[in-house]
């Protein structure tokens, strides 16, 4: 019986987190995990090997990520009981160019693990994320998270759910050591999926004509000669036509040729014979763009793109840089200021607007609303931004007072003459009108 509220106390004040991997229904695994009761599938290490080579290889796939990441990572605060204390905890360990190698991990690889040492308040590494495995039942419950290397097993966070397997490893550390951030898990996929998944075929096809293309080049940068050696009536001997060709293998484009009337020289056409790659690369870069999620105009091809097209591009560009930001929202939160003990589930993390219209825009609704009478002042100030925040009194002013000195009550009336004018039956523009019309009467 003792247990058993020992049980229901420590449910009840132990910190909830919005992310549970766990409850009675089979998750999605591979074929060859089907009958185990662990799921210890390995990440592709190949897999991987192919997402780092594309970022530092091709151009466009660099760009875009780069691009999303500087969008997405803005100037953010926090709000809520302990935000005083996480801003202060934020300063301390850099936390916004730690945000900015997480996006760029979770962009590129799909995963990003952070280690966070049991007594090191204002430490957290980044790993590497191609050697690290997850451990989990087939319920989805996490277990552990391992680091496997070519060196061997290295660290175990937690465990595999064997005896034997946890034996391999050369370190242990407790599970609540480490914190996975994942993106775009497929159903229940125990891994994310990187950005550059969906591009791998396209970017091999581009790879080996950009190659071919090579020798193209060179190959038809100067053109092809075919040399006549003799006639009908003069044969050439093979020595003749060796040393001709000898001669036009050192060929450069300022040699001149003097030959005698037996040896006559042509110029090839390849044109017709050849195949017109432009299209098919530009076919290929758009299906790349499209994979990589970022408007064309921002990397450098928005050659003869419409304005209004361009400004639904990057309109829908802006939401997808919002889904970034709250996907590592939710899982700091989570996982990191409720997980690690840092603050408590009303703690937020609020980001900065990504563009500064989007900023000018949010400002003009937020006194749109005060002007209405909607919201109160009070209300209104605490929906900006912490630099555009004013001190205001904590209560709204009694009916009639304004809180304004009288030249100041003066001048706002004037302010808002425009609108009473409107309404008002006595408004100039419509005893005008009626003039007129009593003047064309008669």
């Amino acid at each position: 019986m003792n247990m058993a509220k020992f049980r229901l106390l420590n449910a009840l004040f132990k910190p909830k987190r919005g992310i549970e991997e766990s409850g009675i229904g089979l998750v999605g695994t591979r074929s060859s995990t089907r009958s185990k009761d662990i799921d210890d599938e390995p990440q592709n290490i190949q897999l991987q090997q192919k997402y780092d080579n594309a970022y530092l290889n091709f151009p466009l796939v660099a760009a875009a990520i780069d691009i999303q990441c500087e969008q997405a990572i803005q100037n953010f605060w926090f709000e809520g009981p302990n935000a005083e204390k996480l801003n202060r905890w934020a300063d301390k360990v850099n936390l916004g160019d730690f945000f900015y190698k997480i996006c760029k991990c979770l962009l590129k690889n799909g995963n990003a693990w952070v280690e966070y040492p049991k007594g090191e308040r204002y430490f957290q590494k980044i790993l590497d994320p191609r050697w690290m495995v997850v451990y989990r039942k087939r319920t989805g419950e996490i277990l552990g998270h391992g680091q496997i290397t070519e060196g061997g097993h290295r660290v175990l966070w937690g465990t595999t759910g064997k005896k034997e397997i946890d034996a391999r490893f050369q370190k242990r550390r407790k599970l609540n050591e480490i914190v996975h951030f994942k993106f775009n898990a497929l159903n229940s996929d125990k891994y994310g999926t990187s950005l550059i998944h969906s591009i791998l075929p396209m970017l091999g096809i581009k790879d080996r004509i950009e190659s071919d293309l090579k020798i193209i080049v060179r190959r038809y940068a100067a053109p092809i000669i075919h040399a006549q050696v003799g006639d009908e009536m003069h044969p050439p001997s093979p020595e003749d036509v060796d040393t001709v060709e000898a001669d036009l293998k050192d060929i450069y484009a300022d040699t001149e040729y003097v030959t005698s009337y037996l040896i006559k020289l042509n110029t090839l056409d390849f044109k017709s014979k050849g195949i017109d790659v432009g299209p098919i690369l530009k076919h290929i870069d758009n299906q790349i763009i499209a994979g990589l999620q970022t408007p064309a105009i921002l990397l450098g091809r928005g050659e003869g793109t419409d304005r209004a097209i361009a400004e639904v591009q990057l309109r829908s560009f802006g939401r997808h840089i919002k889904s970034i930001q709250r996907t590592i929202k939710i899982q700091f939160e989570d996982k990191v200021i409720v997980g690690q003990g840092l603050g408590g589930p009303n703690d937020k993390l609020i980001w900065d607007v990504a563009e500064e219209r989007e900023l000018v825009e949010s400002i003009d609704i937020i006194r749109g609303l005060k002007k209405d009478g909607i919201i109160t002042a009070q209300k209104a100030n605490s929906l900006l931004p912490p630099k555009f925040r004013e001190k205001l009194p904590s209560e709204p002013l009694p009916t009639g007072q304004t809180g304004r000195a009288p030249w100041q009550q003066d001048q706002y009336q004037y302010q808002r003459g425009p609108d009473k004018i409107k309404d008002n039956p006595t408004d100039p523009m419509k005893v005008r009108k009626e003039r007129t019309v009593e003047d064309s009467a008669k």
